[in-house]
């Protein structure tokens, strides 16, 4: 499929020009199909039906997912959201008192709050600021590392700025140091390729709901292989073990052995057939080539918003760079350009100070252009 096939499937492409997949994505057609057809087998005589056609979705989803990010399915668990994701990981790491957490300032509190929420079992968050611009530097969040620093936890795409840190770098520092390595994901995923096997990350969390193209309600927590066994157990459900349809008898004994022990409870299966679409869908048009062309998309829109005169603050060049293009107009407050687009039809956001435009893989350069031009000049 091209991008503009793709683009095709949006209802919401005739209707508006949609710069904000790093907050909030519209669907595809196909998507709400799928979900009518789970909603069609709840609504039939047997609405155990969608349970039972739920398990073999889910586990295609897992398939297909660990494909995007080069693991194994078994080191998958689906979770709610992002913020469900992170607070498993953090209850589950057996944290003692004089343990530091070390991330940066600047982090979406869905990657700040389960962390702090560890200082009642004696640990201590530091967070890092960031410099000029917002731009983190991966050398300030080593220098607040120490030898009680137990777990670094950072975006691998920054919310702010569309920074992309160099989980490389990161991840070879806190493997040599005994320090556990926790990434959001969820401002990459779905628009950049990642390869979690062969990059020394120990957590990794996402929703589905921005670069995945999915409604809001189910994401992924990736474990790596070897950290699962040491991890406490926690959000713990029926589903949690190895026989969990023997309903009359309990098996706390037989905890699942890998990830899907997080999945506690009743399945969400409206988001897993949805989701499960949506990654259909963007594998059809290949994930290198939508990595290449939001890449490409980010690139053009920071042409025409400096050509505008306007300040960006996002990366430009580079394997920093990403689909998020943050900037700052020189003279007018945000908010009369937040109006300017609402009356335009134009879907963008401010997020930490910064404007924000965020294409995906089926937006144009001409509606891009369009939506630059609707902002005065510097």
């Amino acid at each position: 499929m091209t991008p503009n096939d793709f683009r095709a499937l949006f209802p919401s492409a005739a209707k508006c020009i949609h710069l904000n997949h790093a907050g909030t994505a519209p669907i595809a057609a196909p998507i709400a199909e799928a979900v009518q057809v789970v909603c069609a087998e709840l609504m039939s005589a047997d609405s155990l039906t969608a349970y039972i056609h739920h398990n073999d979705r889910q586990e295609a989803l897992r398939e297909r997912l660990a494909r995007m990010a080069n693991v194994s399915p078994k080191t998958l668990a689906f979770v709610r959201n992002t913020s469900h994701a992170i607070s498993i990981v953090a209850q589950a790491i057996p944290f003692q008192a004089g343990d530091s957490i070390v991330l940066p300032r600047m982090e979406y509190p869905a990657n700040v709050y389960p962390w702090m929420g560890q200082e009642v079992r004696g640990a201590t968050v530091r967070l890092v600021e960031s410099r000029e611009s917002g731009q983190v530097v991966e050398e300030d969040l080593m220098a607040a590392c120490d030898a009680s620093t137990r777990v670094m936890a950072v975006s691998w795409v920054q919310w702010t700025t569309g920074q992309k840190l160099d989980l490389q770098k990161l991840g070879t520092f806190c493997r040599a140091k005994g320090i556990l390595l926790a990434v959001d994901i969820v401002q990459g995923f779905g628009a950049l390729r990642i390869d979690l096997t062969n990059l020394p990350v120990d957590f990794a969390a996402f929703g589905c709901h921005k670069w995945l193209l999915a409604p809001g309600g189910i994401g992924g927590l990736y474990v790596r292989e070897e950290v699962f066994p040491t991890l406490l157990p926690t959000n713990l459900g029926w589903n949690s073990v190895q026989n969990p349809m023997d309903w009359d008898n309990l098996h706390y004994d037989r905890l699942r052995d890998t990830p899907k022990r997080f999945e506690e409870g009743t399945p969400a299966l409206l988001a897993t057939a949805a989701l499960l679409k949506s990654v259909e869908l963007l594998e059809t048009v290949g994930f290198e080539r939508v990595e290449e062309r939001v890449l490409a998309l980010a690139q053009h829109t920071h042409r025409l918003l400096q050509d505008r005169g306007v300040i960006v603050v996002s990366p430009t060049v580079g394997e920093r760079r990403s689909g998020i293009v943050a900037f700052r107009h020189p003279s007018l407050p945000h908010e009369e350009i937040l109006e300017i687009w609402a009356k335009q039809r134009v879907v963008a956001a401010e997020r930490g100070g910064n404007l924000r435009f965020s294409p995906h893989v089926y937006n144009t350069e001409e509606e891009i252009a369009e939506a630059v031009a609707t902002i005065p000049t510097g």
